[in-house]
């Protein structure tokens, strides 16, 4: 059993999906109407139903199920294993490495864990530490499969759908009926921001990049997707923007800015541009603009997604990226503190930000 909103299905799924059909006798897969974990959903059951339709079609053992689509009240995972496990002996419920992280957060677990077996698939960015296998040998029973799954998410699909590249992360018929219907474009305004603050198009390939590897990280460190997404997107506004270019719009700065570095500098622009010019009011937004390129103790976990996806994003090409990379894959604050080391380390003393001294002593002290 395999469940979701598929808000939309992507690649991810399918491909999920035919190597589970290629290892089980029968594969149910189970759209909810709402998930407890979401507020809602882009697009409504019928059309969600339909999008799997087309991209299950001529998968063999597969069925899809509307049975959450079709009762009352919340769709928690325990009542519809309980369910399913009345029509079969042998039940798995199949969950990515990334949903072992909140699996205390599920309602009735014990219950749901006496109705069936979990088959754990790694996912991309979400290793199973020991810490993780802790947690699941704590349930007795489960397995982990045999395979890797794909990455493609929700968020990451309303990023290349912003970006006019849909089927980077859908089938070529779910991202016909997607454009079709005109969902997922969220973020579709950025365009207008770049045209706007004249971004340059290597600099917006960069913001989309950074864009979907941040997007991975919030996952890791439990950051809300959306405001990630805007934060990241929006990162680089001020890049081509001078400072008296956006006084000249109306935009007053702290007297900070005058101390700043030039290359530096766009990140203070963005930031007061969000704020002043964009109307973005939400504040952690704005200050993860704001320190995307310095950093600063006491970073919030926000701040310090956008401050790593923007340093090791894949279009990122230095010496030590990789091993900047790995680091973040054994934790947020471990690729922070090697980010922070290698800014010491390589950046020329005389354009070194002092806050980042900070940074890199504070997180090193934390250490």
């Amino acid at each position: 059993m395999l469940g979701g909103t598929f808000d939309p299905v992507t690649n991810a799924h399918t491909d999920l999906i035919k190597k589970l059909a290629s290892r089980f006798g029968n594969v149910i897969v189970v759209p909810c109407k709402v998930s407890p974990f979401k507020t809602s959903t882009a697009a409504g059951a019928t059309e969600r139903l339909n999008m799997l339709e087309l991209a299950l079609e001529g998968i063999p053992n597969v069925q899809i199920s509307t049975f959450e689509l079709e009762r009352a009240g919340t769709d928690y995972t325990y009542i519809t294993v309980r369910h399913f496990a009345e029509l079969y002996d042998d039940l798995y419920f199949c969950m990515g490495s990334e949903m072992v992280i909140e699996l205390e957060r599920w309602k009735n677990l014990d219950d749901m864990m006496k109705h069936c077996k979990l088959y754990v698939v790694p996912r991309p960015h979400f290793a199973l530490t020991e810490d993780l296998k802790a947690k699941l040998d704590a349930l007795s029973v489960y397995e982990i499969a045999d395979f890797t799954g794909e990455e493609g998410s929700s968020s990451e699909v309303r990023v290349s759908v912003a970006m006019d590249r849909p089927r980077m992360f859908l089938s070529e018929s779910v991202a016909d009926y997607v454009t079709a219907h005109g969902f997922y474009r969220d973020y579709c305004y950025v365009n207008e921001l770049y045209k706007r603050f004249n971004m340059k198009q290597k600099r917006i390939d960069h913001s989309f990049s950074t864009a979907l590897c941040g997007i991975s990280l919030a996952k890791r460190a439990c950051v809300d997707p959306h405001k990630a997404t805007t934060a990241l997107l929006l990162h680089d506004i001020g890049k081509y923007t001078t400072k008296e270019q956006a006084e000249a719009m109306g935009v007053k700065f702290c007297p900070r800015i005058d101390g700043m570095p030039l290359p530096i500098r766009h990140a203070e622009i963005g930031a007061e541009i969000l704020r002043q010019l964009i109307g973005i009011t939400d504040n952690e937004i704005i200050e993860a603009v704001r320190w995307h390129t310095t950093g600063r103790p006491c970073m919030t976990a926000l701040e310090k997604v956008v401050y790593l996806a923007d340093y090791i994003e894949p279009l990122r090409d230095f010496p030590t990226v990789d091993v900047i990379r790995k680091a973040c894959e054994k934790s947020i604050d471990d690729g922070l503190l090697a980010a922070l080391e290698n800014s010491v380390k390589y950046v020329d003393k005389d354009e070194i930000y002092p806050i980042t001294l900070q940074a890199y002593e504070y997180y090193k002290e934390k250490k």
